[in-house]
């Protein structure tokens, strides 16, 4: 199972950017002012103003080595390795022995694939720490990334002879042997490695992954198997089995392996997290999520204070349909760590779902507290307020939704305005209202939700009906089978005078809900009052009444006591 796996990597990677640089003796007063305010911003999780204001900072002081390092590090993130090199390069100038700096133009350098800069960094990291043996073995490794083996392999011994032999040798060396498709001598190295340290479990789980990479699941099965011997109590060597497993198709195996594994304390909750959905891609919908269940399940039984075993634990649970459940661990989750805002997003958007109301707006504003700067919680606290129709407040958090949203994400702009649409006509605010359902449907002009609702405010406005259907009746064609679509287009051509039309649309929509609710009937039986069908009008709003949420509808009650349409 290739995803499953494990793998041991033994060889030193490139280290990432370090977090110290040495005091700098003076830095411009104001840049110092806008450096700190950018760390406040970056604190909050405000990136584009924090590299705003990093950005100020050094056009004020290019030598001010913290705002240089902060701000080379968002461009790092952001995939804008030219400017991140460009202050590297600064920093270095400012600081020539500062390893920090060099590093953090290695890291960008292998990002780009510049091995033969690459190269150069680390000959002078090897000149500033000639003791440190991390350097060596980076430049081997850099050597190997730019296929230059056998130099990779030559650098290697010179290692090996100036600081003896070391577990990351063997790895290294038959990584470099399997790229050349040299599978003997990748054995030949593991078996070394072995011999080298029969006494400890790293051999044996490399061994096995070989034999694995080779297509050879059994001698794989061996390898774990004495090893499991050996280290009854070694976690990787089931999850390593049940990958063996799953490439020879042993699916009950597979999952007796994991079980096994999972109950074991000592496997990191990153690593049995990273299964558990790396499971939900390699199996079916059915077995996968059966899995997902019973692991998660052992994930929090094994770690039950952990906020994020809790919080997949929940995410599993909501797959499943298990709502309560689902609840109880990201609250769970939250109680151990508030600091995770997706935990957040998904509470808010399963309480909302939930018809729970009340502690969607508690949770969300709890959340906003800690992530004011989080687009998608304030739109769902603002959609909890939507929901228990308060208006003014729901217009608050939106909007301040809007301002915080990434504009590049369309799929989040399109849930703001079209909610904004909904709160705006709420507050009789029509004019506000159709700006924000053609903002969403310029985003997404096949948004059924935006084109249905947009649909029916108008109709209930009698405005822009010819529009009105022509969206309806997009959405009906994109969605045929939604009853709440099919009542919209109904009530659009009863605005348009189509009473017939208008019945054949009503029927539709009645047959589709098991349940109809007493809008959809009252509908029905102010199309037939039109069609002059008066009784048969009568009796339907009679129905209407009968249901609970009609108590306050005093255009019904009127209808009924003067046995006529009311508009």
């Amino acid at each position: 199972m290739k995803t499953i796996r494990i793998l041991l990597i033994l060889v030193i990677p490139i280290l990432l950017i370090g977090n110290s640089v040495s005091a700098q003796t003076t830095v411009d007063p104001k840049a110092q002012e806008m450096y700190l305010q950018a760390i406040k911003s970056l604190e909050s999780r405000d990136i584009s103003t924090g590299q705003n204001l990093l950005e100020q900072a050094v056009a004020l002081d290019s030598t001010h080595q913290k705002a240089n390092l902060d701000l080379m590090r968002i461009y790092f993130t952001q995939r804008n390795y030219s400017g991140a090199e460009g202050l590297a390069k600064r920093l270095i100038k400012l600081q020539p022995e500062n390893e920090t700096n060099w590093i953090a133009l290695a890291d960008i350098y292998k990002a780009t694939e510049n091995y033969e800069e690459l190269l150069n960094v680390f000959d002078t990291l090897i000149q500033l720490k000639p003791d440190s043996s991390a350097f060596y073995y980076d430049k081997a490794f850099a050597l190997s990334l730019a296929e230059n083996f056998d130099a990779s392999l030559d650098l290697y011994k010179q290692i090996e002879k100036k600081f003896g032999v070391d577990d990351r040798l063997f790895m290294a060396r038959k990584d470099i042997y399997m790229r050349q498709d040299n599978k003997k001598k990748a054995i030949a190295e593991a078996k070394a490695y072995l011999a080298y340290k029969p006494e400890e479990s790293n051999p044996y789980l490399m061994m096995a992954n070989l034999y694995l990479d080779i297509g050879e699941p059994k001698e794989a099965l061996k390898i774990l198997n004495k090893g499991e011997k050996k280290f009854p109590n070694e976690a990787y060597i089931p999850l390593t089995k049940a990958d063996a497993y799953h490439s020879l198709k042993m699916n009950d195996e597979v999952f007796v392996e994991l079980k096994k594994t999972f109950a074991n304390e000592s496997l990191p909750v990153a690593v049995k997290i990273r299964t558990i959905y790396n499971i939900l891609q390699e199996y079916d919908e059915d077995t996968s999520l059966n899995m997902a269940e019973e692991l998660s399940k052992t994930l929090v039984e094994s770690h039950p204070e952990q906020a994020d075993a809790q919080a997949v634990y929940g995410d599993i649970m909501l797959q499943l349909g298990k709502y309560e459940d689902a609840h109880t661990a990201f609250v769970k989750a939250l109680s151990f760590n508030k600091t995770f805002d997706f935990i957040w997003e998904q509470l808010l958007q399963l309480e909302v779902s939930m018809n729970r109301l009340e502690d969607a707006q508690k949770h969300g504003l709890e959340a906003v507290d800690l992530f004011p700067n989080n687009a998608m919680i304030l739109l769902y606290t603002g959609y909890a307020h939507l929901l228990d129709q308060k208006y003014a407040v729901a217009r608050s958090f939106l909007e301040e939704a809007l301002n915080r949203a990434n504009p590049e994400n369309s799929s989040l702009m399109v849930q703001i305005y079209s909610s904004l649409g909904d709160t705006y006509h709420a507050l009789n605010m029509d004019a506000t209202s159709n700006v924000a359902y053609e903002e969403a449907l310029k985003l997404d002009s096949n948004n059924t939700y935006v084109l249905n609702n947009f649909a029916y405010y108008l109709a209930l406005r009698k405005e822009g009906l010819a529009k009105a259907a022509s969206m309806s009746k997009k959405a009906n064609e994109i969605n045929p089978n939604n009853a709440s679509f099919q009542d919209t287009y109904a009530w659009v051509l009863f605005q348009q005078e189509n009473y017939k039309e208008a019945l054949v649309w009503i029927d539709k929509a009645i047959k589709l809900t098991e349940r109809p609710s007493s809008t959809l009937i009252e509908h029905k039986g102010d199309i037939l009052f039109k069609l002059g069908n008066k009784q048969e009008a009568l009796d339907f709003w009679e129905k209407a009444r009968e249901f609970p949420d009609s108590k306050n509808n005093e255009k019904l009650h009127q209808k009924i006591k003067e046995k006529t349409y009311v508009d």
